[in-house]
């Protein structure tokens, strides 16, 4: 359940929710649309206005299509929205996240004179004082930020990363919106309670709001900076501290050509081979050296410079893992390589997020249905990043949730090996990632790494030791003192105490509407004044308030479809 601080601001912008309910209704979600009881919001005309594109777009395109036009419609946070989505294929089918994909930030750029008095305003000076050379046409433009080519007043060349004016609160009143939605769907429809409306809504939001602080996306790439420092294969841009706000972030310039240019690469006279190697090279660095990766690799993001350096830019998206799960994830690439499907299942189980309905002995042998076929070909017909994100899906089938760092991982390792295998064909990527892999492991049979664990788990053992009467004590006291409290839940009772508060509704209508008749007919039969065509005012009236009353009651069974 969401905050009411949230129910409140959507109804305040009842006229944007009406605008998204008639686009729902236009792309054929009519029936979503009823059973969240959200048919009030558009008059009954304009209902019957958009019943005939309602029923062309059902017989002419599918529901993942009609979806992803629905969300281009209702505009920038609803386009993040699906592109979020499409990177969550634990949560959602996998044709809605191939739909998803096509998703495209597709904005016009905002004025100069904006982009100007937002500079000024968040660094505090003159904008040519800051940036004596700044280019007023944007080299790109999406839904939260356009880009801009300047130059320091040291000569340093760097592109200025501007907010879109206004775009902070039009994202806060349309994920206000999807929350109550959100809620909406998980109150009145079964679907929305079993994939966790509301918890999807949560992590959009939290995603989004990652994206709107430049000053946490300059962070991120200070330490891919600092993780490459010496490393030749790569470019990371330095970040301008003094130039870098929430709002604007300033990075120096990466020019080169896009990574999939793969024709005006080969005229710049670049090594696609070497490229290639070197961009997976990287990528499994990132992951089972750092443990933080590059989350969003696409195409325009990797700019190839003429002596073959990648450089990178936009680290708005990264992920995060932790020790443990890289050296699960090392395991885990090592049986893939090696074959071992037992290996492979313990290494999905050993990720602790397994509940009672996991087989594992069942999960094994869906494992070798899945992956057996693609041995039988050639290691350069293997595509690593879809064994992985298959062998994901199938995990999350059987029941095992893994962490939301392995789903980013699942898609970004695919992207990086779909742009790769573009560069050169014959790429073996197991090849390359194997090395990362062994070392790993050796370096975790280490037997001073072994020692330091050690001394930490003996560390975290002994202040267990010191908390644990404390805490017993305190327990103790509760139950002795009954103020130890059991919560039953049951996920259907509160959908039962619903039905039940319409149908004691119903009933007492039913009464009221009862109750006029009889009232009226009593008047009527006493002939008091005053009176219109022979008859008491005061039992006309009474008739056709129940009459209304009545209609009411009949339509609202209807519409239900439980009579």
């Amino acid at each position: 359940m969401f905050p009411l601080v949230r129910v409140t601001r959507t109804y305040k912008n009842i006229r944007r929710l009406r605008q998204i309910v008639n686009v729902l209704l236009r792309h054929g979600f009519g029936h979503l649309v009823e059973q969240m009881n959200l048919l009030p919001a558009v008059s009954l005309g304009r209902r019957l206005f958009l019943r005939k594109s309602r029923d062309r777009e059902i017989s002419r395109h599918t529901v993942p299509e009609r979806l992803r036009a629905a969300f281009e419609e209702l505009g920038p946070t609803f386009v993040k929205f699906g592109q979020v989505l499409s990177t969550r294929p634990d949560l959602v089918p996998g044709e809605f996240t191939l739909e998803f994909r096509k998703l495209q930030d597709n904005v016009p750029p905002f004025p100069f004179s904006q982009v100007r008095e937002l500079v000024e305003e968040e660094l505090g000076a003159p904008l040519q004082e800051i940036f004596p050379v700044f280019e007023e046409v944007p080299r790109a433009a999406a839904s939260i930020a356009q880009v801009h080519y300047a130059a320091l007043r040291s000569g340093e060349e760097v592109a200025v990363k501007i907010q879109r004016p206004g775009i902070q609160d039009l994202l806060e009143t349309d994920i206000d919106l999807l929350f109550h939605l959100a809620e909406l769907l998980e109150r009145h429809v079964a679907e929305g309670e079993m994939i966790n409306a509301v918890g999807i809504v949560e992590e959009f939001s939290r995603t989004v709001h990652r994206e709107l602080d430049f000053n946490l996306e300059a962070s991120h790439a200070r330490l891919f900076r600092e993780n490459f420092a010496r490393d030749p294969r790569i470019l990371i841009p330095q970040v301008y501290w003094q130039h870098t706000t929430r709002r604007v972030l300033t990075l120096q310039r990466v020019e080169g050509s896009a990574i999939d240019h793969v024709e005006a690469l080969r005229e710049a006279g670049c090594d696609l081979r070497e490229i290639s190697r070197n961009l997976v090279a990287i990528f499994f660095k990132m992951v089972l050296e750092d443990g933080y990766f590059y989350g969003d690799p696409h195409p325009g993001n990797f700019l190839v410079q003429s002596d073959n350096r990648i450089g990178i830019v936009d680290f708005g998206q990264v992920g995060y893992l932790e020790e443990e799960l890289i050296e699960r994830l090392a395991n885990l690439f090592l049986a893939l390589y090696q074959r071992d499907y037992q290996k492979l299942a313990q290494s999905y189980l050993e990720m602790d997020k397994a509940d009672e309905r996991t087989d594992p002995r069942l999960f094994q042998s869906d494992l070798r249905d899945l992956l057996d076929p693609r041995y039988g070909r050639s290691l350069r017909e293997v595509h690593f990043g879809a064994m992985l994100s298959d062998s994901f899906q199938l995990a999350l089938r059987h029941h095992i949730r893994l962490p939301n760092e392995l789903v980013l991982l699942g898609k970004a390792m695919i992207g990086v090996e779909g742009l790769a295998r573009k560069l050169d064909e014959d790429l073996v990527i197991v090849e390359i990632v194997k090395p990362f892999a062994s070392r790993l492991i050796e370096h975790r049979l280490d037997p001073r790494r072994q020692l330091r664990r050690t001394y930490r788990d003996v560390l975290e053992l002994g202040l267990l030791g010191k908390q644990l009467p404390g805490q017993m004590s305190q327990a103790l006291k509760k139950i002795i003192g009954d103020d130890m409290k059991i919560e039953f839940r049951h996920s259907r009772l509160e959908k039962l105490i619903r039905e039940i508060d319409r149908s004691s509704n119903r009933i007492a209508f039913s009464l009221i509407i009862s109750a006029l008749i009889v009232g009226s007919s009593l008047i009527v039969l006493s002939a008091k004044e005053p009176l219109l065509f022979g008859f008491p005012v005061l039992g006309l009236i009474g008739f056709l308030l129940a009459g209304l009353l009545g209609l009411g009651v009949v339509f609202s069974i209807l519409r239900s479809g439980k009579l």
